[in-house]
């Protein structure tokens, strides 16, 4: 079983061990480096700078930070609180609970999977938001990052401006998806929408439903009304269910729209199906660069889980 190096420093006299009750004003802080489990955290935990955290079946009872060039591995553990990831932090969160909002300001980037964040994502200047098979109670969104959702929920709005790339599978967003300045464009699959879905600005390539050029992709369901504007790249709106009106305008190259059920009204302007030099370089840069990510996100994780165990066990 493995363990971390935890100080702990108080606003009281004297060293609070973890585990035990602490008043909920002796304003304590956990400085994490190293490994541990099966313990309770009475306040809030940072994890300093250059760091790595690793924790298992831990709940934190208080807010987690985790500072520059930082690491938090998190498994089976709860943060009652929120969570903040600052300059190149990298947090890896499986099977977790976070009670508050989840803030990453210039970070590496978060990987969640199978947990719920129960209140606000945001991403600010960072590399990545990666949510597989997780929960979000609140909205999602994204500043000049990479957001990429599979079998995920997202219960509010669902927003993304100037990312790299932006990718959902198999997911559900209860209320309204903006998508807007994706360089590499972005690819909506398999999900369903329950308010209006804008996507506007994006490049390289943009795959809303359709089985090609991309494949394992299929039919979307929108709640509310689809727009497509003033996009750059190489666009295909397929097979999708649209209970609203389907937009489509200023855009160049023209997409191609086709077997969409729309309940609404339809002003699309549309062109034939192509496979050319450029649509092929867009897929290719699109599936190269989530599994560019993903690698990242393995190589992160292990470099971080391996320098915990480096700094030692905590309670021997």
């Amino acid at each position: 079983m493995r363990y971390r190096n935890i100080a702990i420093t108080a606003a009281v006299t004297g060293l609070v061990g973890l585990g035990f009750a602490a008043p909920s004003h002796a304003g304590l802080t956990t400085f994490c480096d190293g490994v541990a489990s099966d313990v309770t955290v009475p306040g809030d935990l940072v994890v300093r700078a250059g760091d790595s955290c690793e924790l298992t079946n831990v709940t934190i009872n208080g807010n987690a930070t985790v500072r520059a060039d930082a690491n938090l591995l998190l498994d089976g553990s709860t943060v009652n609180g929120n969570l903040r990831v600052n300059d190149n932090g990298f947090v890896d969160a499986i099977d977790t609970e976070v009670t508050g909002n989840a803030r990453l300001v210039t970070a590496y980037g978060a990987y969640t999977e199978g947990s719920t964040i129960g209140g606000n994502v945001n991403a600010t200047d960072s590399g990545f938001f990666y949510s597989v098979g997780s929960d979000h109670a609140k909205n999602v969104s994204s500043t000049n990052g990479e957001t990429f959702l599979e079998s995920s929920s997202v219960s509010r709005n669902f927003t993304t401006e100037g990312d790299a790339l932006t990718d959902v599978y198999d997911t559900v967003i209860e209320s309204d998806v903006s998508v807007s300045g994706a360089t590499q464009g972005s690819v909506f699959c398999l999900s369903e929408v329950d308010g209006n879905a804008s996507f506007s600005g994006n490049g390289d390539l943009l795959q809303i439903g359709a089985s090609a050029p991309l494949t394992g992709c299929g039919f979307n369901v929108f709640g509310g009304d689809l727009s497509v504007t003033d996009n750059t790249g190489e666009a295909h709106v397929s097979d999708n269910v649209v209970r609203g009106d389907l937009t489509c305008s200023g855009n160049n190259p023209l997409p191609v729209v086709e077997n969409n059920r729309v309940r609404g009204n339809v002003d699309c302007e549309s062109a034939e199906a192509a496979a050319g030099i450029q649509q092929r370089r867009a897929i290719s840069q699109a599936d190269d660069r989530k599994a560019e990510v993903k690698a990242d996100i393995e190589a992160r994780a292990k470099a971080g889980s391996e320098d915990a165990e480096d700094a030692g066990n905590a309670f021997e």
